[in-house]
């Protein structure tokens, strides 16, 4: 990887690593593809011994990073949690965890790799709150172990997404398409990882009671977002006060916990705008809104669009 992901210019605090940033792992890649602002698929290799650099230092991910080891080994590193990824293993980094990569296995590794942006994400017709929270408020790690039938249907996963990419023609059919192929990737992730949630929950660091705060206060927002969008009423079930447990999911999780719960409540609005086949007024009313108009600045507020502009895009 290059300096430009290291340290990218546009944001050197944050440390945000953006699609455009991840683009740069073309000049470390045998094969890569890049469907726009959307996705990319990329195989890290090493040929002819020539080293791959590493991601340095810790790093928020503006996307889903998924890397699945086929030869080799590598060291990932996840909200300043160590783990240690073989061959047949699976790494999954969500939005905006922190993420570090290093200790590579350089004479001989093979990696399949997938960058989801934030944006695209969203988009897709998947329950997008359970895979963003779903490590932290169940105790599960990021790495999973795979049989050799699992590592084939994800390893074809990306390459039908490589193939998409190389063939796009920019038309609404060609992104619909991406959306199915995204939607059905993670799916078979969510179904390889619950066939084994005890052997996952066993290999997972246990947790100290501030990060137990943080979990708690994810599982509430994940099961109340659609009633409950203030703090204090989080807060107030876990007996602390509302500041402190704004410093502590900051801290925890680069985010504010007003963000986690406005995320929660768009991502769901998204879904039930583009696919329930619901109205605004019927999602305003679902998602516990007093009528359609507050709903409207709320959701334009936080995404940019009218319900109605999104509904059409």
């Amino acid at each position: 990887m290059s300096d430009t992901i290291l340290q990218p210019a546009s944001l050197p605090n944050e440390r945000i690593l953006t699609i455009n940033e991840m683009s740069n792992v073309v000049n470390y890649s045998s094969e890569f593809a890049q469907m726009s602002d959307k996705y990319i698929c990329w195989r890290m290799r090493s040929l002819n011994g020539d080293p791959i650099p590493p991601l340095a230092y810790p790093m928020r991910l503006r996307g889903m990073a998924i890397f699945m080891c086929m030869r080799g080994s590598l060291d990932i590193e996840i909200n300043l949690v160590p783990y240690h990824v073989d061959a047949g293993m699976i790494c999954v980094v969500s939005p905006s965890m922190l993420f570090a990569l290093s200790n590579i296995d350089y004479s001989d590794i093979d990696v399949r790799c997938l960058f989801v942006d934030l944006d695209f994400l969203s988009d897709v017709n998947i329950d997008l709150n359970a895979i963003n929270v779903r490590p932290m408020i169940e105790h599960r790690s990021p790495v999973l172990k795979l049989t050799s039938e699992e590592v084939e249907i994800f390893e074809s996963h990306i390459n039908l997404l490589s193939l998409h990419a190389c063939n796009d023609t920019g038309t609404v059919f060609k992104r619909n398409i991406a959306r199915a192929l995204i939607a059905t990737a993670l799916y078979n992730l969510l179904d390889f990882s619950f066939m084994r949630i005890d052997e996952v929950k066993d290999s997972t660091p246990t947790l100290n009671r501030r990060s137990l705060y943080v979990h708690d206060f994810l599982r509430l927002a994940h099961a109340n977002y659609a009633t409950h969008r203030s703090l204090d009423f989080y807060a107030e079930k876990l007996c602390i006060s509302s500041k402190y447990l704004a410093v502590l999911v900051k801290e925890a999780t680069g985010r504010s916990a007003v963000e986690w719960i406005n995320e929660f409540v768009i991502l769901e609005a998204k879904n039930l705008l583009r696919f329930s086949g619901k109205n605004i007024q019927q999602v305003a009313y679902a998602l516990n809104f007093a009528n359609q108009s507050s709903f409207g600045k709320y959701f334009k507020h936080l995404t940019g669009q009218s319900p109605s502009q999104y509904q059409k895009s």
